[in-house]
This record gives structure tokens, C-alpha cells and sequence, in this order.
């Protein structure tokens, strides 16, 4: 059915698939996960290896404090341990020096256990 001026009719055609793009969809997914399985290769052990490179970095600053802090203790229980430090204790404790002979001082009294 021509009609004049419009051209032929196209009703009668019978479409077709394209028969090229299953093809070329599975060639892109392909190449696509090649790349994401590239970068995956060699993205992961760099990510690794710079977490384990600031979780050193962190447990060093981590053993320097430590260590700071056991000077400090150290320094402390050598002042706590000071001969005119125990000698100030006993004394605010209420406690005296024996005599030579094993006995209390003169002028204490024993305390019955």
C-alpha cells in the first residue's frame, strides 16, 4: 500500500533480534571482571600491608608509653623503698625501733597479740 507521497509501507517487515549483542554483553562482563580481579589482586595485599604498617606504628607509641610508665613506677617504688621513707612511715604508724637486746624501748609498752 503506497500512498503517494509518504513512501512504502514498513508493516509488513518482521523484526529481528540483534543477534551480536548476547555477544558483546558477555565480552564486557568479562573484561569487567578481569579488571575488578585485577585490582583486587593487587589492591589487597597493599591494603594489608598498610594496615599492618599503622597498627606497628600505633603498638610502638603504645610500647614507648608503657615503658614511660613503668620508669615512673620504678622511680617510685625505689622512693617508697628509701630507708628516711620507711623510717617517716613507721613513725606515723605508731612504731619504734627495738632495742638491741630484741626488747621494746624504754618507756613503750607491749601490746599483748
Amino acid at each position: 500500500m503506497d500512498l503517494p507521497g509518504l513512501g512504502p509501507s514498513n508493516r509488513f517487515l518482521i523484526t529481528q533480534r540483534d543477534r551480536r549483542w548476547p555477544h558483546v554483553l558477555s565480552a564486557i562482563l568479562m573484561v569487567s571482571t578481569m579488571v575488578v580481579l585485577a585490582l583486587g589482586l593487587v589492591g589487597w595485599p597493599r591494603l594489608r600491608s598498610t594496615t599492618i604498617h599503622y597498627d606497628l606504628i600505633r603498638l610502638r607509641a603504645d610500647v614507648q608509653d608503657l615503658e614511660r610508665q613503668e620508669r615512673s613506677l620504678r622511680l617510685e617504688l625505689e622512693q617508697e623503698r628509701s630507708p628516711q621513707r620507711l623510717a617517716a612511715r613507721a613513725a606515723e604508724l605508731g612504731m619504734v625501733p627495738a632495742a638491741p637486746n630484741g626488747r621494746p624501748a624504754a618507756g613503750v609498752t607491749e601490746v599483748a597479740p
